[in-house]
């Protein structure tokens, strides 16, 4: 677009980040926050990040802010991106790679530099940076991956609606498979953003017990706070029969998640995509997601909205 971007320079457990930060968007603290980490390394990776904003711009009327931060994608895959308006983008340009890949190669190992090989650590660096520029005052902050889409109006809000009382989060997934109590899987949940800085939480994975996010759910709970977690078909795959027959989203191998009163809100392709860079292996394929995301779902919108607007005119 033409503007200069404002260069930060931020350090993170024990790293200096450089970040180009394009800011085009401000809005009150009271809207929330979506942080969505991406890796561009190929053309999936990006048109996955394109389905991802467009699903957020097309079903998020609600006030909100969105904040991309890159993590040291080929630079000619970000034009495009530096080009969208209306989000915020955050471009880190090192190398995102924990302590003992460091301290490894100080000490003469072989050590492969490459954030494909650290993927948790990276996109917990990369929703770091995202909490480190937002707004200090902001109330509520989403994790998002860049493979996830809404798809229903009202999601934001419907999450937002959770958190209240003693719940301090709400996400669109909950997973057992590293404790048994389950938590938020960082693909999409938010929370109380002055309550995780008041408890010092943070992003950082403790693998194999903890992946990234994880933390946000046991810290939580150990205070004293609940969290609540939409109904998903991952783990539950018998919520299919609850889908209408008629409905794009039956039987589609993807995770869908519902509100209170069964409809899909939110999808996550995961499960065949490599999150650091974009390569899908198994499960349903991108032309698959991409002909659900625009044709099934946002053209079906703009279409019944397009037709009361006739009768309304």
């Amino acid at each position: 677009m033409g503007e200069s971007p404002k260069y930060v320079n931020l350090e993170i457990d024990g790293r200096l980040y450089d970040v180009e930060l394009f800011q085009r968007t401000v809005q009150p603290a009271g809207s929330p926050r979506l942080i969505i980490v991406s890796h561009l390394a190929n053309e999936i990776g990006k048109n996955l990040l394109k389905t991802c904003l467009d699903g957020v711009k097309h079903f998020t009327p609600e006030s909100h802010e969105v904040w991309v931060v890159d993590n040291n994608s080929p630079r000619e895959n970000l034009d495009w991106l530096i080009d969208r308006d209306g989000i915020n983008i955050a471009l880190n340009r090192v190398e995102p790679l924990p302590p003992e890949a460091h301290e490894a190669s100080r000490e003469g190992e072989m050590v492969v530099e490459d954030q494909k090989n650290w993927g948790s650590y990276a996109n917990a660096i990369g929703l770091e940076i995202g909490i480190r520029l937002i707004d200090s005052l902001s109330t509520a902050v989403m994790f998002m991956h860049m493979d996830t889409c809404p798809c229903s109006a009202g999601w934001l809000t419907f999450l937002r609606s959770k958190i209240e009382g003693n719940v301090r989060a709400a996400g669109v997934r909950l997973d057992r498979t590293r404790t048994p109590e389950g938590v938020l899987h960082v693909l999409g949940y938010m929370v109380d953003f002055q309550l995780f800085k008041q408890l010092g939480l943070n992003l950082f994975p403790n693998l194999p017990q903890q992946d990234v996010g994880d933390n946000v759910t046991l810290k939580l709970r150990e205070a004293g706070y609940e969290i609540f977690s939409c109904n998903n078909t991952l783990w539950s795959p018998e919520l299919d029969d609850r889908i209408p027959a008629g409905s794009p989203l039956k039987g589609v191998r993807v995770d869908r998640a519902f509100d209170d009163d069964w409809n899909i809100i939110f999808l996550h392709l995961g499960r065949g995509v490599r999150k650091s860079i974009g390569e899908h292996k198994t499960g349903t394929g991108f032309e698959t997601w991409s002909d659900l995301i625009y044709n099934s779902l946002i053209k079906q919108v703009a279409d019944t909205s397009a037709v009361a607007g006739s009768y309304l005119g």
